[in-house]
């Protein structure tokens, strides 16, 4: 076998649990993931991660999802694959599983602002428009407590005054036409 596919060969002893259905009952009612089973090394998901991400930065989101999605099967308590999933979806313009993959990405994180934030625009492109404005403010609120997120706290107060602003346009005001008499004084 290559070099750079032994990450994916499952041992022996692996491959002998996986045909024991009792046994793997037991490891997922014990709360085990499928990673742990499957006895990946966080090294092996960290490889397994960067090839999802190239794929993503090599705009082939439609494989980057299936990675990404892969790996958040393998290990459902990980951030970054959340993130990763909705991001590709998001590209696809899948917006509803996108929004899936960004709520469980909050709650793997929940103060973090950038599935909030990655959430309303997906929420602002299926036109639920208050929901979208709910996840700016989680965005806002989360993004104000750490420095490392400024950029994102002042796009999504930008992005909030925007959808605001769609609520109340601004009125035009009302010029009252001359009548054709006032016109020629």
């Amino acid at each position: 076998m290559e070099d750079h596919l032994k990450e994916f060969k499952l041992t022996p002893k692996v491959r002998q649990k996986l045909k024991d259905k009792t046994l793997l009952k037991e490891e997922l009612e014990a709360g085990k993931t499928a990673q742990e089973i499957l006895e990946f090394s966080d090294i092996s998901m960290a490889k397994f991660y960067g090839a999802s991400y190239k794929l993503f930065e090599h705009q082939r989101f439609e494989d980057a999802s299936n990675a990404f999605l892969f790996l958040a099967t393998l290990n459902p308590y990980n951030y970054d694959y959340w993130v990763g999933l909705g991001m590709s979806l998001q590209m696809l313009g899948d917006y509803e599983l996108a929004i899936d993959a960004y709520e469980m990405a909050a709650i793997c994180q929940v103060d973090n602002p950038v599935p909030y934030f990655y959430l309303a625009k997906c929420l602002f492109a299926i036109h639920d428009r208050e929901s979208a404005l709910q996840a700016l403010d989680l965005a806002v609120e989360y993004s104000s407590e750490h420095a490392e997120y400024s950029e994102m706290l002042i796009q999504a107060l930008k992005a909030k005054d925007l959808l605001n602003q769609m609520e109340h346009p601004l009125k035009k005001k009302r010029t009252r036409k001359k009548p054709k008499s006032e016109l020629n004084e």
